[in-house]
């Protein structure tokens, strides 16, 4: 059954790639909106047919006459492109991320709309700590009507690079639960505890901290089995990062006990997270100030009734609730394996946790909250 957005009043989303491997948390949000209608504007297009819900419209291209107009015109918007979007008559404009505000000003003044930005991640904790950047963003914190942080750790960041707090809202990103039947997990008394890991290899993604886990619980004589999923995306310290942990298996000999994956389809995610026991979201704060938002991976395999053990980190705790007394410390394999270790010797704790989990998920993060609330945002910023 499609769950495509109702007609309603236009609201603009600005990203930079739609529908990025890592991003689907974006267009479960656009097609789940409620009371306005969704027009993407993406620098890159991707993966369409595997998102076909939502429109999506290619921006800011690059052909001849748009760069000898941006030229002639000082960066104002390319005519037939503004044309186009004055049609919809849109109501809000939603840029999704710092970078993507940055380059947005104009289309904000073009559009004569209220403009709201998202904030996600390294936006918010990296891109601060670069003199090039701070300008930016305290134009962004100028110019926009309201910022959204993840969490209050990301808002209270964000205020003291400047963004006055009658403009920050926290705004909780929510997961279709709906969608992601309930699979309770079992393990034989033999068999080895499956871990997950999905997302890119970066340093604030901890996954170092991870494979060291792992080979503690070895060392204990734990059966354990690593699903490593992801590969580098292309940034700075990426490479370096891949080949810290790929020495680190090799270091402990765990290559019989990691199976590698590249980024997968989030259907082909899913099934794998199907037949895997934990997730496991090592986050850290990376040495460039980089740290999460709140990893929607988290929220998405709670959903499925999946254990999950992760880091105390930025806005972490608010996707855990109730249930952030789970957390442990960054860059600490030992207190990793040593939260894992409680489901080799309770033979319930699989089952019994993924309930719990999965209970948390249908009650704080159901994503018609979500986008209900997202709604209340726009109407509040149009009526002014």
């Amino acid at each position: 059954m499609s769950t495509s957005p109702a007609a309603g009043r236009v609201a603009i989303q600005s990203c930079d790639r739609f529908v990025g491997r890592t991003m689907n948390w974006m267009y479960d949000h656009f097609r789940h909106m409620v009371r306005y209608r969704p027009v993407v504007l993406a620098r890159l297009l991707e993966n369409r047919n595997e998102f076909p819900e939502v429109e999506a419209r290619r921006w800011g291209g690059e052909s001849l006459p748009r760069r000898v107009w941006r030229k002639a015109s000082r960066g104002r918007v390319f005519p037939p492109d503004l044309l186009g979007l004055r049609k919809e008559v849109p109501a809000v404009l939603h840029s999704h991320f710092g970078w993507v505000a940055t380059g947005d000003h104009e289309l904000r003044r073009a559009l004569d709309v209220p403009w709201v930005v998202g904030m996600y991640g390294a936006d918010a904790w990296e891109l601060p700590r670069d003199a090039r950047w701070r300008p930016r963003l305290e134009r962004i914190f100028r110019d926009a009507d309201l910022v959204l942080p993840l969490g209050p750790v990301m808002a209270e960041q964000l205020h003291q690079i400047g963004c006055s707090r009658d403009k920050l809202l926290v705004h909780n990103l929510g997961v279709d639960v709906q969608a992601l039947a309930f699979t309770e997990r079992e393990r034989a008394p033999e068999a080895p505890l499956r871990l997950l890991f999905a997302g890119t290899f970066r340093e604030k993604k901890g996954v170092e901290y991870l494979v060291e886990a792992v080979h503690l619980l070895r060392s204990r004589g734990l059966p354990v089995h690593l699903d490593l999923v992801g590969d580098v995306a292309g940034k700075r310290g990426d490479s370096a990062t891949k080949s810290e942990i790929l020495a680190r298996i090799a270091r402990w000999d765990l290559e019989p006990h990691v199976t590698r994956h590249p980024f997968l389809p989030f259907d082909r995610l899913v099934d794998l997270a199907r037949r895997c026991h934990v997730l496991v979201a090592p986050s850290v704060t990376a040495a460039s100030g980089d740290r999460e938002g709140t990893p929607f991976i988290i929220q998405q395999m709670m959903a499925t009734g999946m254990p999950v053990v992760a880091t105390r980190h930025a806005d972490v705790p608010c996707a855990f609730g109730a249930l952030s007394d789970r957390l442990v410390p960054e860059r600490d394999a030992k207190a990793l394996a040593d939260a894992l270790q409680p489901y080799f010797e309770d033979e319930e704790a699989l089952s019994r946790e993924g309930r719990r989990f999965r209970a948390h998920a249908e009650q704080n993060l159901d994503i018609r909250v979500a986008c209900d609330a997202l709604a209340d945002v726009y109407d509040a910023v149009i009526a002014g």
